[in-house]
Order: C-alpha cells, then sequence, then structure tokens
C-alpha cells in the first residue's frame, strides 16, 4: 500500500471512506488544476525538529491545504483536513504537514522496520528535485515513527531500495497528528541555479482506506510524477558537502558437518573482514558510488527451488549496492511480466556470482569450490543534467577464483571463474517534460581466460541498444520502440557453447534456417520489440505490440536471456471501472491475443488469455481467468533434438483475498493446467499475514503443487546413425512454507525470521524414445523404451536467516545474524510428508553466525 500510494492503478489494500454521500466522475488528466507551494528561506534559529510545529518558521511559512481524494471518491475534498509547509536554510530542506484528524484516538501506527509497508495512517512527501516530471525522491512516516523512502524514475517506476540519511518527527495532540522532516539537500540531486521543483504530499487515512493528495492524480492516468504540484522558492543553495564513506567490518563463524575422507572438509572455520562505501557528489547533480570487497552476509537467502527445465532460473537481487539505483541501468528486452518480462541486458546477479566451472574428478575426488566470486571493486556514476540528460555508467572488477582439488593422491588448483571485467552505461534523454525519452545502453564483458579450463566461458561479450517512448494527448497514448545488438567472442568451445545452449539449439538436425558451426570464433545478433496503444485516460486501454529476436541474440554475460530465434506479435484490450457500485468497488477486464513463430517460419505459439479482476465493497476481491494455447511446435523439448509437436492445452487461474488492512488477512491463489494427454498440474498457493499488535508482523505462505508431466524430458543416449531422445511420465509433489516472523522495538531496531522448508520427490515412468515429433496423432511420436537408470529424486531443503538490525545512528547499522540450511537428497521418489520432513531436519545443518558494523560518516 505505501509504496503505491502516489501511484495510479492503486493496490487492493486501499479501500474507500464511509459516510460520503458525493461520488464525482473519475477526472480526466486535462481538468486536474495547477499548484504552487512556496517555500521560505529560515532566517535566525535553527528548526528545532520535534514535530510540535512552534519554531518561528512555521508561523510565517505559506500554507498549503486543499488534499483531496484519490480513493475511495475520486476529485471530493479530503474527509479530514491537512496542511503543508516548507521551508530550508543552507543544508537542509524541512517540511511541516498537519494531519488533522476529528478523531485523534483512532489514528492508527503499526511499528514497523524502515521501509516495511503497514496498514497504518501515513504522511508521504515526494520531491522531483531535477525537476524533470520523471525522477522524484520520496519520504514517509506513521505516527509511530516508522519510516520508508525510495526513489521513483521514468515517471511510475519505483525503487524501495534507495535508503537516504534524513530525518523526522513526529507527534500527536487533540486535533491530530503532525510530522516534521529534515531532508539533506546532500540527499537530493539538483542542477545548480534557479529552482522549480515538482513536489507532492499524500496522506493515508488508515481506518478510512482513504488516500488524500496535495495534487490529485487521477486513477486513470498513466503518470505519477509528471503530475506533481511545484515547490518554488528556493534560492542560492551552497554546493551540498557530498563526500559520504561507509565503512564496514565483518566476522563470521561457519559451523558445518564433517565430511569423512575429505581434506577440505572441517567443523568450523572463522572469516574476518573489512571494506566499505563511498559516495562522492561530483556536483549537485552527480554522484560516484565506490564498493571495496563488499560483504553481503545480511542479505536474505534465494527461495529454494528444483530446476527440471533447461533453463537457468531468475532470482531477484537483494544486495544493497547493487539495489540501489539498479532501475537506471533498466534496458528489457522482452515485455510483460513473468520469464520474459525478466529479461534484460543488465542483470547485476552476474557480478560476483557462483563460478561457472567446476572441476571433474573421480567418485573417489574431492573438490573446494569457492561459493561466490570475490567482488574486487564496483563502482558507477549516476545523476541527471539540468537539459535532460540522464546517465548511468557501472564499472566492477572481479577476482579470478581457483578451487582446490584432491583426486587419486594428487592435490592442485583448477581456475573455475577468470578475472573479468563488468561495464554497464546508461544514457537518456528527455524532451516535452518527459513525455518523449530517447535513449541508449552498452554493455561489455571482458575476461582473461588464462587456463583451458574455462575457455568454455566468453572471451569478450558485448551488447547495446537504443529505446524511444513518447507519450502524447495528457499521456493517452503512448509509444515504445527498442532495438538492441549483441556480439560474443572466444575460444571455439565457448561459441559452440553459445549455439548449442537452451536459447537457440543450432544443432537441431531439423533446423533449415541456422547452422551449428564448431568452428565459429564469434556471434552475434539482434534484437527488437515495439508496444504502441492507449493506457490512460476513460475506461478503455488497447495496444498492440511485437517482440522479435534473431537466432544468434546473446546477453547472457552481464543480463538475462532465456530464448532467442522467435518473432511475437500480440494484442490487448481492457476496460476498468473505478466508480463504486452497489456490489463492487472496482472491476477490470482485459483479453490478450499472441502468436509466435521462429526465424525459419515454424509456430511456435498461439493462444488468448482472459481475466477478471475486482475488489467489493468490503475490500475483499480477487482476479480470475484462463489462458489458452493452441498445438504449437517445441524447438526446446528434445535438449537440442528436433522440433516436437506439443499438444494443446489450458490454463486456468485465480486469486482472492480479504482485506489487507485488517489485524488478519487471507489470500488463496491457484492456478490448474491440463491437455487431454495426461499432462496436468495444480499450483494452490495460500498465506495468511497476521498483526497482533503494533510490533508484531507474522505471515506464513504455502505452496502444494501435485503434477503430472507426460513428456518430462529424461535424457539423450547416443546410438549409431543418431540419438534416442528419452521421455517419460514424471508424477511430481511439490510442498513447501514461507515464513516470516518480526518484531520491533523501536524504529531503529528490530529482529526479523525468514525460513523456507521445500520439500519435493518425483517417481518416473512409461519410458518411451521419441521415433516421429510431428506426427499427427499423439502416441505415434512415442515409442516405449527400457531405460536402464532411476532418475527418481526426493530433494529436501531448508533456508534461514535470523538478522538482528540497528541503526544505532543515522546511516550507521549493526547486523547481528544466523544463518542455517540443511539439504537432503535420494532417489525414492515417493513423498511423505513425515517421512521427508523426518529425513530433513535429521539431516546435519550448516550455521553461520555473523556480527557485521558499519558507520556513516558526511565530510
Amino acid at each position: 500500500m505505501l509504496s503505491r500510494a502516489l501511484a495510479i492503478g492503486l493496490s487492493t489494500s486501499i479501500a474507500t471512506a464511509t459516510g460520503i454521500a458525493a461520488r464525482p466522475a473519475i477526472q480526466e488528466i486535462a481538468s486536474v488544476p495547477p499548484r504552487v507551494l512556496q517555500a521560505v528561506r529560515i532566517e535566525g534559529s535553527k528548526v528545532r525538529l520535534d514535530g510540535r510545529l512552534d519554531d518561528p518558521v512555521w508561523q510565517v511559512a505559506p500554507n498549503g491545504g486543499d488534499f483531496v481524494q484519490m480513493e475511495p471518491d475520486e476529485g471530493a475534498p479530503a474527509s479530514e483536513p491537512t496542511t503543508v509547509q516548507v521551508a530550508y536554510d543552507d543544508e537542509h530542506l524541512y517540511v511541516a504537514v498537519r494531519a488533522f484528524d476529528s478523531e485523534p484516538d483512532k489514528i492508527r501506527g503499526l511499528l514497523t522496520r524502515r521501509d516495511v509497508e503497514s496498514p497504518s495512517d501515513w504522511i508521504l512527501v515526494a520531491i522531483d528535485s531535477y525537476g524533470d516530471h520523471r525522477t522524484a525522491f520520496q519520504f514517509g512516516v506513521n505516527p509511530a515513527g516508522a519510516r520508508s523512502d525510495l526513489y521513483r524514475s521514468d515517471d511510475v517506476n519505483e525503487d524501495p531500495s534507495w535508503d537516504a540519511v534524513w530525518d523526522v518527527a513526529v507527534a500527536r495532540d487533540s486535533t491530530g497528528w503532525t510530522a516534521e522532516f529534515c531532508i539533506p539537500f546532500s540527499q537530493l540531486r539538483f542542477p545548480q541555479g534557479h529552482h522549480r521543483w515538482g513536489f507532492q504530499v499524500g496522506r493515508i487515512i488508515s481506518r478510512k482506506k482513504e488516500i488524500d493528495l496535495w495534487r490529485l492524480i487521477p486513477r486513470n492516468a498513466n503518470s505519477v510524477v509528471a503530475l506533481f504540484g511545484d515547490l518554488e522558492g528556493i534560492e542560492d543553495i551552497p554546493a551540498p558537502r557530498r563526500l559520504q564513506l561507509l565503512p564496514y567490518s565483518v566476522g563470521s563463524l561457519e559451523r558445518r558437518p564433517v565430511e569423512q575422507g575429505n581434506p577440505f572438509s572441517s567443523a568450523r572455520r572463522w572469516v574476518g573482514n573489512i571494506g566499505g562505501d563511498l559516495k562522492y557528489g561530483i556536483s549537485s547533480n552527480l554522484t560516484l558510488d565506490i564498493t571495496i570487497n563488499p560483504d553481503f552476509g545480511q542479505v536474505e537467502a534465494d527461495p529454494s527451488e528444483f530446476n527440471l527445465t533447461a533453463y537457468e532460473s531468475y532470482f531477484e537481487e537483494k544486495r544493497p549496492f547493487f539495489l540501489e539505483g539498479n532501475n537506471i541501468f533498466n534496458f528489457g528486452v522482452g515485455v510483460g511480466d513473468g520469464d520474459m518480462g525478466n529479461e534484460t541486458l543488465f542483470y547485476s546477479r552476474r557480478i560476483g556470482r557462483t563460478p561457472q566451472h567446476s572441476p571433474e574428478v573421480s567418485d573417489e575426488g574431492y573438490v573446494n569450490l569457492p561459493r561466490l566470486t570475490t567482488i574486487l571493486f564496483a563502482g558507477k556514476v549516476t545523476g541527471k543534467s539540468r537539459h535532460g540528460w540522464s546517465i548511468g555508467v557501472l564499472e566492477a572488477l572481479t577476482d579470478r577464483e581457483v578451487a582446490e582439488v584432491h583426486d587419486q593422491g594428487r592435490r592442485y588448483t583448477e581456475t573455475v571463474e577468470p578475472r573479468a571485467n563488468y561495464l554497464a552505461v546508461r544514457t537518456q534523454k528527455d524532451f516535452r517534460q518527459g513525455r518523449s525519452t530517447l535513449g541508449a545502453m552498452f554493455t561489455s564483458v571482458v575476461r582473461d581466460i588464462d587456463s583451458p579450463a574455462v575457455q568454455s566461458l566468453n572471451r569478450q561479450a558485448f551488447a547495446g541498444g537504443v529505446d524511444f517512448s513518447h507519450r502524447w494527448s495528457q499521456d493517452r497514448f503512448f509509444l515504445e520502440l527498442k532495438v538492441a545488438a549483441s556480439h560474443i567472442r572466444g575460444h571455439q568451445e565457448a561459441i559452440t557453447e553459445a549455439q548449442t545452449s537452451s536459447a537457440r539449439y543450432f544443432q537441431r538436425p531439423d533446423a533449415r534456417h541456422v547452422k551449428f558451426d564448431p568452428s565459429r570464433t564469434t556471434l552475434s545478433g539482434m534484437a527488437a520489440s515495439y508496444l504502441v496503444g492507449k493506457l490512460a485516460g476513460g475506461n478503455w486501454s488497447y495496444g498492440v505490440g511485437g517482440v522479435v529476436r534473431s537466432p544468434g541474440f546473446e546477453v547472457n554475460d552481464l543480463g538475462y536471456q532465456r530464448d532467442a530465434d522467435f518473432v511475437i506479435h500480440f494484442g490487448f484490450l481492457g476496460y476498468n471501472w473505478y466508480r463504486p457500485g452497489k456490489l463492487l468497488r472496482d472491476y477490470g477486464a482485459n483479453v490478450n491475443l499472441w502468436h509466435v513463430t521462429n526465424f525459419g517460419g515454424e509456430k511456435l505459439g498461439v493462444g488468448g488469455s482472459a481475466n477478471f479482476r475486482f475488489r467489493f465493497l468490503n475490500y475483499w476481491g480477487g482476479f480470475v481467468g484462463v489462458n489458452g494455447n493452441g498445438p504449437r511446435l517445441s524447438t526446446s523439448s528434445l535438449r537440442g533434438g528436433p522440433a516436437i509437436l506439443v499438444p494443446a492445452s489450458l490454463n486456468l487461474f485465480a486469486r482472492f483475498f480479504t482485506d489487507e488492512q485488517k489485524t488478519l488477512s487471507l489470500s488463496v491463489q491457484a492456478m490448474w493446467s491440463a491437455d487431454r494427454y495426461g499432462t496436468h498440474g495444480l499450483r494452490l498457493m495460500p498465506s495468511l499475514t497476521v498483526r497482533p499488535d503494533g510490533r508484531v508482523h507474522c505471515s506464513l505462505g504455502l505452496g502444494i503443487l501435485p503434477q503430472v508431466d507426460d513428456r518430462q524430458y529424461v535424457d539423450e543416449i547416443a546410438r549409431p546413425g543418431g540419438s534416442d531422445y528419452i521421455f517419460a511420465r514424471l508424477d511430481q509433489k511439490t510442498i513447501f512454507a514461507t515464513i516470516r516472523l518480526s518484531y520491533t522495538f523501536t524504529p531503529t531496531l528490530s529482529v526479523q525470521f525468514y525460513g523456507m522448508p521445500f520439500l519435493t520427490a518425483g517417481a518416473y515412468s512409461r519410458f518411451r524414445t521419441v521415433v516421429s515429433p510431428r506426427a499427427a496423432v499423439y502416441e505415434q511420436r512415442y515409442a516405449p523404451y527400457d531405460y536402464p537408470d532411476n532418475p527418481n529424486f526426493n530433494f529436501r531443503q531448508f533456508r534461514s536467516n535470523l538478522v538482528l538490525r540497528w541503526e544505532y545512528r543515522p546511516g550507521s547499522t549493526l547486523f547481528l545474524v544466523w544463518s542455517q540450511g540443511r539439504t537432503s537428497v535420494d532417489d525414492r521418489g515417493t513423498f511423505s510428508l513425515t517421512d521427508d520432513g523426518r529425513a530433513l531436519f535429521d539431516t546435519q545443518s550448516e550455521n553461520v553466525f555473523l556480527l557485521k558494523v558499519n558507520r556513516w560518516l558526511s565530510f
């Protein structure tokens, strides 16, 4: 709720006020009047930050009021008055907000750690200090003193990982509550000279499910920052001090089970480390960030999974240095959400990844493999000029990593990751107050391939692209265009790896438009996409788009990409209704159609989907939908074998949720899929959130996934004249839980627990070999096969983190961390919650105990 309070298309956690008769129509963007607030310079005494608003400056600063509702009754006057004032001195911007309340005993404030959303009253202040109508710095506080901050980019995107060093004080009295913000100019970015900044203030009244804004943003708009009001009067600000240091020291104890006979196994290991971050303001609108020997020991573990697909899993970035400002380097090469929505030219998880090579040893051999690649240095320059040029440059150097090997009486080392340099450059130019943009991006990876062991990695990898966006007619209509290209160089083994990867499979015997060449040492490709339509204004939205990706396109050295060699055309039509009626508060429906071929003209997919979302008057709601795919050719199912005809399938999905503002809220998500030949699956995911008081937050999410895949790939077995591609029927059952508990002592001291037990088991049967992959009759595509091995599996894993976080002074933090992991694997293949759970927790655990302290220094 909190992060979307100034956005369009609000989440269902925001609801309506009661007792307000007027229900105005949803406003059009052009009808929203402009607003201007004047800031005053503080003369004489400093502001005493206590939230009481009794300093002399607040007696003379102009007062901005007349807030209007965004929800529930868009455009109506706020049910409770709110006022805002702004003052400044040479170093700080001060914002005073008084939230009047006719029932002050009902003001709600839950105590949470920083940036955690909660169903509380909130005051939010957003500042577009570049004045570009596209970027903004947002600060928030609730009546308990819990804080939040985030960075807004590209008008509507949000980056909650951005953390500034600022202060705020709150107070309550008989008229309501107040918030007094103190924001150092060093934490903002702005060009020198005269300042006319974008400005917005939002207020959330939790019990009424009401959002009030100083300047209204219509719910059917396609803009956020572009619709801010203006803040004037800020002049003659000295260049702020912009050198900040954040050194850290960390000590950890690792305890692991001892593996008998393994010379690298030890029960206990002490590790100490030092490093730090530097932030320097090259100018008031350009910042340099540097990290040396970074440590991410306090970062939450990735979720468990058991991947049986041919594709690499995508995991979200969680490391603070790469999170902050990561949106600047965003250049997606896909569309929509899901797997394709994650595809991008820059995927920061490539930097400091797990080493990509693993030495081959005999059954009696042992390998001591580094867990992650060491980041020696990483730095980035980000900012924006007064003429609308934004820039982001990131460079990182990772160390050469070696594994220790003990095999057949020999002990030696082998390179598993070469030293590498990573570079990403992003620039963008704004036109028409940010409503048109033209941008470009370039990425580079250069590796020092000093060993034959890692010559399967590209020596050089380059990628780049240009993008253009344009909005017109009060931002109702939009156009987005992107073109990208890639080029990789390396040893023949590296380019062979690229040609035969799951993204392209050039070795496919029935492919006529591509050719596998094992002698190649380079590979190049291109990608393009377009999207045009109407997203804002009125109730209807519609558009068409397309994505083209040539067979040789490859960006996985510093980006993320699953597939190449396709041409997609799609269209969508949507209808949204925002005015509450007799039963529903709001609802919407969408229809989508798509068609996919490859560069050889083979039909890879055709289908469509329809969905309907809704919210009842009591703030319960959900969505339901259907997705259908027609018969298609799959060029990846045989992992390099011929394309195979895949039958049509049907997917049904739904989600239902209760009022997320309540002490107890429930959500249930389900998806069912099937085809007519025995493949079917269910994905049931209930979740429960409990907030028993203002300090405790508990959530439990379950995943129950029974499924049967009649065409699970098993193996490729070479034979004279060709290969046998083995499929089988896989009966798999998976259960997992995601547990989160937190207790907040103060806004700066909290403890959080994250735990995820994960159990899955699969039994294979009906082994078959593919004999006629394009036969019209399903059964004629396969023949029985006597497969000699047992691929059955039981995989069990538990991961947890317990973190005590204390911000002992602004910007300086102490972490106490306990991480635990357990993994158990066997080939029984039958699932038993009792037996698998017992086997998991009978497995000896790996434990890491960590103390990390950093100190923020400003000069």
